[in-house]
């Protein structure tokens, strides 16, 4: 059996990539703080309360990985894979995710507050109590993504996929949305978006 890191453990890009390749797969609490990690393939790996603060994971592969309480505060996401991932609680305020993947994801209660979620895609993530004040979600595609309690204040939708999401008891004011989605929405009569809380586009 692998055995678990220690606290806090310090972890250097090159031995995580090492440890990975000989199968080890738990790395809980490591630091990894300011850490090149991009391009690599760190699927179903244990990550949780790993801090990863300013870290480049671009175009990682983090598929299935348990990432739950994470700290990615403005850490640098592009086109990173999140595919069924745990995000559950993870704190990613002002992070760079435009173009990241997190379909199927669950994301409960995680912080994106302020983030750069620019044509990502949240397709049936669990986003229930999710923060997004703020954030750009311009192009992205939330697709029976589960948003109910989250938190979209002042959150930029223009040009989102926002067709079959479950918007109960979420808040959204001062939010943008298109004005075209928010005509159908009204015609089909989608009572969980008050039209006097959007600010259409």
């Amino acid at each position: 059996m692998n055995a678990h890191p220690t606290c806090s453990q310090q972890l250097t890009a090159k031995r995580l990539i090492a440890s990975y390749a000989t199968g080890q797969r738990y790395f809980e609490r490591t630091d990894l703080r300011e850490t090149q990690l991009d391009h690599l393939h760190l699927s179903e790996s244990r990550l949780c309360w790993a801090d990863f603060t300013g870290a480049d994971l671009r175009h990682t592969q983090l598929n299935h990985a348990d990432m739950t309480g994470a700290m990615m505060w403005r850490s640098r996401l592009h086109n990173t894979q999140f595919c069924w991932a745990n995000l559950h609680q993870a704190v990613m305020i002002r992070c760079n995710a435009e173009g990241a993947n997190f379909s199927g994801a669950s994301l409960h209660r995680t912080d994106l507050r302020l983030s750069n979620l620019r044509a990502a895609s949240f397709a049936g993530a669990d986003l229930r109590g999710a923060k997004l004040c703020y954030s750009d979600l311009t192009g992205a595609d939330l697709t029976g993504a589960n948003l109910t309690g989250a938190d979209l204040t002042g959150a930029n939708l223009t040009a989102a996929h926002i067709e079959a999401v479950c918007w109960q008891s979420a808040l959204l004011q001062r939010a943008q949305i298109d004005a075209s989605w928010a005509l159908k929405a009204a015609d089909k009569n989608y009572s969980l978006i008050p039209p006097a809380c959007l600010t259409l586009v």
